[in-house]
């Protein structure tokens, strides 16, 4: 075992000598240079991330990418938690129009350094995606005539400590007047473990018109397995798609799933599926290159719920609802009717999974009355036109490309026409509203939200003060409403 070794070992030098160095073995190298113990577990901020950084922009430097801005692909910046540095290159497109559009890669070299004596080397997390992105630049150098649009590359810092790269990347593209010229951006993080993964995994394809035409392995020549998820949905997780998400650009989150050792110390460069790894970069680049070529519109117009950017959002909907009511001191219930709903709701989106819902719902409800003596026999009933003012603060869980919420709150009705039909008693005294105008209680809904737009709800109005007006001799009553609305967000 040992000749077979020193061989293969003698092979690769000799390789390397000769300028036959492959691209697998390139990759392999990156990988056992990043994630080796010599580098602490690039943890940011400190020496051993800046020596991660220094690596990276020896190959860019010897490869020949020019920098994005200033002649420097050091972009630094800082925060409450310390100093880092983005490292930002270009490859300029070929057509004299859609070069001045942009495709951003990226991928962070940070990991977590050393905790409680142990080194986190992160060879797939992420020194897999950083070795992927130099290779990925390398054959994008050598193919940059195929490309119409320009290629941004990226290197972020800090991601581990809260996507702090990739969101100072969104605020330095703003700031150049370059954030709204991007039309697609990839993440390139943990993609080490394709053959236990079975496949590679292209999260937020809904987010790209036409991306089975685009994307697909059979379209691009390749023999690679890709799986699609329309949306990244998981609320735990994140990436550096986020940023950019949040800002209505296409994202792609392009990993092997969670099979390696996940934020552990096991987590080295033998385990790394170099194979792989080397498909998965001839994937991006032909990728890349496709979406750079495509006329036209690349954005769907679609985006993740847990990517929602609007803090302020309005939408119209319309339901049924069902109505009775409830006599507390008699433990009786009503008999519930039909009705109609429907109005304007508003909501304030604190984060992707707290928010706070108000709105105007015109509501329409008939129900009968008890008659004495016979409580479900023929009586009479009271109808209602209302105003109900609910406000809620919500709660949401994303998953499988939708938005699961519940909310609680209160809401303020106010009933301006209505009165009493059918056999009205004669020791009722007359009123014409038949209840009483003002009416305050709970309120309770869940639903979910598909696609951004459409929303299904389901609402219970749990009265508190009296239906009724004392005056009207009526006893003490309290209204439930159950409500289920379609709504539409704009």
């Amino acid at each position: 075992m040992k000749k077979i070794a020193l061989f293969f070992a003698a092979a690769l030098v000799c390789g390397i000598a000769f300028g036959q160095e492959t691209q697998r073995q390139r990759l392999e190298n990156h990988l056992y240079t990043l994630a080796s113990d010599s580098l602490r577990g690039r943890e940011a901020g400190t020496e051993f991330g800046h020596k991660a950084a220094d690596y990276i922009l020896g190959q860019w430097r010897q490869m020949g990418l020019k920098p994005l801005w200033n002649n420097n692909f050091e972009v630094p910046f800082k925060n409450k938690m310390g100093n880092f540095t983005n490292l930002v290159a270009v490859i300029e497109g070929s057509d004299p129009v859609l070069k001045n559009e942009y495709i951003v890669l990226g991928a962070h070299y940070d990991h977590l350094g050393v905790r409680s004596g142990k080194v986190y080397n992160g060879a797939d997390d992420n020194a897999s995606g950083s070795a992927c992105l130099m290779e990925i630049a390398r054959q994008l150098l050598a193919r940059r005539g195929e490309l119409k649009r320009s290629v941004i590359i990226c290197a972020f810092d800090a991601e581990e400590m809260g996507l702090f790269g990739s969101k100072d990347m969104v605020i330095a593209l703003r700031r150049n007047n370059i954030l709204d010229k991007v039309k697609l951006m990839m993440s390139v993080d943990m993609v080490g473990w394709y053959k236990a993964n079975g496949a590679l995994m292209l999260e937020g394809t809904g987010t790209i018109k036409g991306y089975t035409e685009l994307l697909s392995p059979d379209k691009l020549g390749l023999k690679i397995n890709v799986k699609y998820g329309s949306f990244e949905n998981s609320m735990f997780t994140a990436t550096d798609t986020e940023p950019f998400a949040r800002e209505g650009i296409p994202t792609l989150a392009v990993n092997t799933g969670l099979k390696s050792p996940y934020h552990k110390p096991e987590d080295d460069a033998d385990l790394i599926d170099y194979e792989g790894l080397d498909l998965v970069t001839n994937y991006i680049v032909a990728a890349t290159i496709a979406t750079s070529q495509r006329e036209g519109k690349i954005a769907s117009g679609r985006l993740a719920a847990k990517h929602r950017t609007a803090r302020f959002e309005a939408g119209v909907g319309v339901g049924y609802n069902l109505t009775n009511l409830v006599f507390p001191k008699a433990t009786f219930t009503g008999k519930a009717n039909y009705g109609l709903q429907g109005g304007l709701q508003l909501q304030y989106n604190a984060s992707p999974f707290v928010s706070f819902r108000t709105g105007v719902m015109y509501d329409y409800s008939h129900f009968p009355l008890p008659a004495a003596g016979d409580a479900y026999g023929p009586g009479f009933g009271t109808e209602q036109h209302s105003m109900l003012v609910p406000l809620t603060v919500q709660l949401g869980i994303h998953e499988s490309g939708m938005h699961f919420y519940f909310g609680l709150g209160m809401y303020y009705g106010y009933s301006f026409k209505g009165g009493y039909y059918g056999n009205v008693p004669t020791d009722i005294a007359p009123y014409s509203l038949g209840c009483d105008p003002h009416q305050l209680g709970w309120v309770f809904n869940f639903g979910m939200r598909l696609g951004g737009s459409w929303q299904l709800d389901g609402t219970w109005y749990n009265q508190l003060t009296d239906f009724f007006d004392t005056s009207a001799g009526m006893p003490k009553a309290l209204r439930n409403t159950y409500a289920v609305t379609v709504s539409y967000w704009f």
